[in-house]
């Protein structure tokens, strides 16, 4: 069976470290402060005692989700980051140590880009299906990693406008070209 990635690794940067990558980039679609470790819905504790208990009979799964132990590991990944992101550059990386066991022997350089709270970085819900929404999550998301990544790229060493360079690179005729084409009647099956 298929699950969400959210089940097992939220933030997918620990297959990468365990594997052996000595410098992480870590891109997060959620902005700093959200709250990541709410409780779990009754919806929720249905669905995974019927999907995983009952259908795929995978009682370990089901456990896994009863003690919401991706929310701890959401929440012990995001902890990590920030303490990695309170390093300096100069620093030689910081040492990893997982609750589910220890990390690398080496340090680790984590970078972790996360979006602005606000109109500049909107958290998407799943469900989203509107362009417009996207498309703006898009742009806000490249400005953040541009202010982030490259902050004084620009010549004569001025920080470069995240935002402006996201309307170039994605100019709203992308966006008008997207809807236009969802518009389009769907050619029936024959």
């Amino acid at each position: 069976p298929h699950g969400d990635a959210m089940l097992l690794e939220p933030i997918p940067y620990r297959l990468a470290v365990r594997e052996g990558a000595t410098h992480v980039l870590v891109l997060r679609t959620r902005p700093d402060g959200v709250n990541v470790v709410r409780r779990q819905s009754i919806f929720e504790r249905l669905i995974a005692w019927r999907f995983f208990e009952r259908k795929m009979r995978m009682p370990h799964m089901y456990k896994h989700m009863r003690d919401q132990q991706h929310r701890q590991r959401y929440a012990e990944d995001i902890l990590l980051l920030n303490e990695a992101a309170k390093q300096s550059q100069a620093d030689s990386g910081i040492h990893i140590r997982w609750r589910s066991g220890p990390g690398p022997p080496e340090p680790v350089q984590l970078c972790q880009v996360a979006l602005q709270p606000g109109e500049r970085g909107p958290e998407v819900s799943n469900l989203q299906t509107d362009a417009g929404e996207i498309f703006h999550a898009v742009r806000c998301g490249f400005a953040r990693a541009v202010e982030v990544l490259a902050p004084l790229a620009h010549e004569g060493g001025s920080p470069l406008d995240g935002w402006q360079l996201a309307l170039e690179v994605f100019p709203d005729s992308i966006l008008e070209e997207v809807r236009a084409s969802m518009a389009k009647p769907k050619p029936k099956p024959t």
